[in-house]
């Protein structure tokens, strides 16, 4: 018959033996029970969560399939994080007929062990045979937040030990599941947030190829500090283009990247030079309220012409841009000036001006690209961008964007120091 009652949870670990008296190993089962512990105690992600479950989980107590749903906030819907047999539905109402749904619906297990209980859910699909199967609620201090199906093609029922992990591990995972699920929530806003800092779209650019990257530091919980944006100028002569790094992270760092957006911006809409932008930005965030903030950027003003683009840089602390000439040398250029928002404005930012046709290509990063490490040698990356660049066949912007970024992620054997954003520009008269 249908089980609905909670599997049992108040037996001691030490008692828990099969009824027979011939119980697995105390400590066998111990040795699980910590291995689950510390994989879900390092678990960030909704999915993490659900692959130790049907994997670990699942393998401890030797089911043959197994499958992980989330409750929804609204808590009309469960949604599938993992199912191992990949055929089953995405997403369950918790009036459906469905084993799952029940155990969401009333926070009990349900233990389905014949085909008369299997009948009871006609949703369940015709390949569910298993003469085992458990739908087990996970819950959190706020009640039911998912639930754990299990199902055993080579047995009728559970012993005392299987119960007891069982009942432990729903509680570690229900816990887990939680903290996951607000950390999912974070990531979510977060690259939404970071989503309206970076243009969704670069404009097309006559005679130009423009490639941006970006990489975060982390997982993305987090908004990172570096951003870039191309944009149209408001004199209605050509483009304007900034990559820059703002001090500090999260919403601190949003707010000031926020600022010199639209900073930089309304100041090319008068027509202002490159410096005298820097200069304007530099007064913008001294005349906010809030202390100790300040960035170091690049800007640009793109002229195209026939043939070639003029470009007009101002650094503002920034790294300096690498240029590649026509005959593949590699130089830098810019003069790299005070970080903005710091200072008083004094003059301290200057206009350089280049000029871009065929053969010539202009790179510029932030430092985190730079101060990538070496795993073995601690070694810094340092001019590594400039001898990529130097050396590479790339035939356009954006793949050689994607080969410098991959250069110095490989370096750095994947880690990353500090957030990453590169501009790639190659003429392509």
């Amino acid at each position: 018959m249908t089980s609905q009652t909670p599997l049992p949870t108040s037996t001691p670990l030490h008692a828990a033996v099969r009824s027979d008296g011939e119980g697995t190993a105390d400590s066998s089962r111990l040795a699980q029970l910590q291995i689950v512990t510390a994989l879900l105690s390092g678990a960030a992600t909704v999915s993490d969560v659900a692959k130790i479950a049907c994997t670990t989980v699942a393998g401890a107590v030797g089911a043959s399939r197994a499958m992980l749903a989330t409750l929804s906030t609204d808590r009309r819907v469960l949604d599938v994080v993992r199912d191992e047999t990949d055929s089953g539905p995405a997403r369950v109402g918790l009036d459906d007929a469905l084993q799952t749904a029940e155990a969401a619906r009333t926070g009990l297990a349900v233990v389905l062990r014949s085909a008369a209980d299997r009948a009871r859910y006609p949703l369940l699909p015709e390949w569910a045979t298993e003469p085992l199967q458990v739908a087990l609620p996970l819950t959190s201090r706020d009640g039911v937040v998912g639930v754990a199906g299990f199902r055993w093609s080579d047995r009728t029922a559970l012993d005392a030990d299987d119960v007891l992990f069982l009942n432990t591990v729903a509680l570690q995972l229900g816990q887990a599941l939680d903290r996951a699920r607000l950390h999912d929530a974070s990531v979510e806003t977060a690259q939404l947030l970071q989503s309206t800092l970076l243009p969704s779209l670069i404009p097309p650019t006559p005679g130009l190829q423009i490639a941006a990257r970006y990489q975060p530091v982390d997982d993305g919980a987090v908004v990172g500090g570096d951003f870039y944006d191309v944009f149209r100028r408001g004199d209605g002569r050509g483009f304007g283009l900034s990559i820059g790094d703002v001090s500090g992270k999260g919403v601190r760092a949003a707010s000031l990247t926020a600022l010199a957006r639209h900073t930089i911006r309304a100041a090319s809409r008068r027509g202002s030079s490159a410096a005298s932008v820097l200069a304007e930005l530099n007064d913008a965030i001294l005349a906010d309220d809030s202390a100790d903030r300040y960035l170091t950027v690049a800007h640009l003003i793109l002229r195209p012409e026939q043939l070639l683009t003029k470009v007009t840089l101002s650094l503002g602390g920034h790294p300096q841009p690498f240029l590649r000439s026509a005959d593949g040398s590699v130089r830098a250029v810019g003069q790299p000036g005070s970080a903005v928002g710091l200072l008083d404005r004094g003059g301290q930012w200057s206009d350089e001006h280049l000029t871009l046709a065929a053969g010539n290509i202009l790179v510029l990063y932030t430092d985190g690209l730079t101060d990538v490490r070496d795993p073995v040698t601690g070694e810094l990356a340092g001019d590594l961008i400039a001898r990529v660049l130097a050396a590479s066949t790339a035939k356009e912007a954006e793949s050689l964007a994607d080969e410098l970024l991959n250069a110095v992620l490989d370096f750095g054997g994947g880690a990353r120091r500090d957030d990453m954003a590169l501009l790639v520009l190659f003429p392509t008269g």
